[in-house]
């Protein structure tokens, strides 16, 4: 990509059919290929007057909703159900450890209390703490904290939040329980954990066996240490 040659590129991410970058100088930006302005749902994250159907060209991220256009540090590019290239969302964290979220907000997966969708990035308020990571799922967000606990917002219909069978979904980031987590990774509707013992746990689907159990397609609606995988790693 010549035109980040002289800045260089510090994080990068890819979704169904579009891409961002975070440069050393922590501007984001996207590209992608929108298939409908008219159904396009805001998961690039840029002004809709800066897009236009079909592939868009990198575009910067320079405005965000609750302050000032921050100094990126890490993205999060969501992917769509498959021949989908509109109901998506996306998330950004700075550098001090804020969440921005955008695009597809119908489970509540954006964690702003609502179910409007966004255009352009928008903070998330409601956590208790700077987050290190995220993973981004088909209508489900999960947020790593520095501290090792684990956020979620959007859909819970599978247990994809670990939210356990009461809770459908959740329109602000719910703590799942889990501690001295350092790493969060997400399918369309299946999460896995790693904690800092090297251990990993997963929730949700598990309808072609992703959880490396056979449960015949029951999902895991609680994060469950996935002991064929530590028996292997130990």
């Amino acid at each position: 990509m010549p035109q980040f040659q002289e800045t260089g590129i510090t994080d990068v991410s890819s979704g169904s059919r579009h891409t961002f970058l975070i440069d050393t100088k922590g501007k984001a930006y996207a590209s992608g290929f929108i298939e409908s302005l008219g159904s396009y749902k805001g998961h690039l994250g840029v002004e809709r007057g800066d897009l236009k159907t079909g592939p868009n060209d990198f575009v910067e991220i320079d405005n965000v909703i609750g302050g000032p256009t921050p100094m990126f540090a890490k993205v999060y590019a969501g992917a769509g159900a498959p021949g989908d290239s509109r109901d998506m969302h996306s998330v950004l964290i700075d550098v001090k450890g804020n969440v921005y979220t955008t695009g597809d907000n119908d489970m509540g997966q954006l964690c702003h209390g609502d179910l409007d969708d966004r255009d352009v990035f928008e903070k998330v308020s409601s956590l208790p703490g700077p987050a290190v990571a995220a993973a981004v799922g088909l209508d489900f967000t999960l947020i790593l904290l520095a501290n090792g606990q684990v956020y979620g917002c959007g859909s819970n219909e599978n247990g994809e939040l670990g939210l356990g069978s009461d809770v459908s979904e959740t329109m602000t980031p719910e703590d799942n329980g889990l501690r001295n987590i350092k790493d969060v990774s997400s399918g369309l509707n299946f999460a896995l954990y790693l904690d800092g013992e090297g251990k990993v746990f997963g929730s949700g689907s598990n309808l072609f066996g992703q959880m490396c159990e056979f449960t015949e397609g029951a999902p895991l609606d609680v994060p469950k240490v996935r002991d064929e995988i530590w028996e292997v790693y130990i």
